[in-house]
């Protein structure tokens, strides 16, 4: 018997990025084909007018961890920031529960490759160059919430996101 949540985790939360990281135990020879990665990324999630939230993922070798909400970012010391509003975070979001994962206009490299709408940030060129380096393992992690959210029509409430799904015609190519 395989157990189904009765409840799952809104976007975004700390228990949604915890859920998120579930994967790379429960299928650890997708993340070893796509290679070692090292890198201490945020994600910030700005929702005007209140504060701007940071989540933290911690990519260690074959081991990808959630630091949660991160309650003091400098501290988190991230190799790069990706930061976008949370209506382009949710509209990736519920690409993946309609779809099972993202389509090619709502990747993150897709997202972020103009600096628009979403922006990857780093102090240095190398923390910029690790986001894209190890884009395919972060993507291949946002996707794996698709096969635990919601999919379908309804999949955007269940995801805790504000947009509709992508427009028709697109595909799941990166």
């Amino acid at each position: 018997m395989i157990a189904v949540p009765t409840s799952l985790p809104e976007f975004p939360s700390t228990a949604w990025f915890a859920r998120l990281v579930e994967d790379v135990d429960r299928r650890p020879e997708v993340y070893q084909r796509l290679g070692f990665a090292d890198c201490r990324f945020a994600i910030e999630i700005v929702d005007p007018p209140g504060p701007a939230r940071c989540f933290g993922l911690v990519l260690d070798g074959y081991d990808i961890r959630s630091e949660g909400e991160l309650e003091d970012v400098p501290a988190f010391a991230a190799d790069v920031v990706l930061s976008g509003p949370l209506e382009v975070w949710s509209a990736m979001v519920a690409a993946i529960a309609a779809q099972g994962s993202a389509d090619r206009t709502q990747t993150l490299n897709a997202l972020s490759i103009a600096g628009f709408p979403l922006a990857a940030r780093s102090s240095d060129p190398l923390g910029r160059d690790k986001f894209y380096r190890y884009a395919e393992t972060l993507q291949t992690l946002f996707d794996s919430a698709g096969a635990w959210m919601e999919t379908g029509a309804g999949a955007a409430a269940g995801a805790g996101a504000v947009a509709a799904p992508p427009a028709p015609g697109t595909t799941g190519d990166r």
